[in-house]
């Protein structure tokens, strides 16, 4: 399993998000899920729904293998 290393800003101060990484079974698209929109500069989901082709549910955990 993949940790985001996107940025996270909430109240002035920034930090790496560390969420899991899915994937878009339907376009391919890598990010983090998140529960509210812009949380991540990585996020790729809301509440599985894809933010790049809009498919709901058809997120998979993203490996990535060096």
């Amino acid at each position: 399993m993949t940790r985001c290393l996107g940025t996270i800003i909430k109240e002035g101060k920034s930090h790496i998000c560390h969420h899991t990484l899915y994937y878009c079974i339907s376009c391919g698209s890598v990010g983090c899920d998140q529960y509210s929109f812009s949380q991540c500069s990585n996020q790729g989901f809301l509440y599985c729904k894809c933010l790049v082709c809009g498919v709901n549910g058809q997120s998979k955990i993203y490996y990535y293998d060096d």
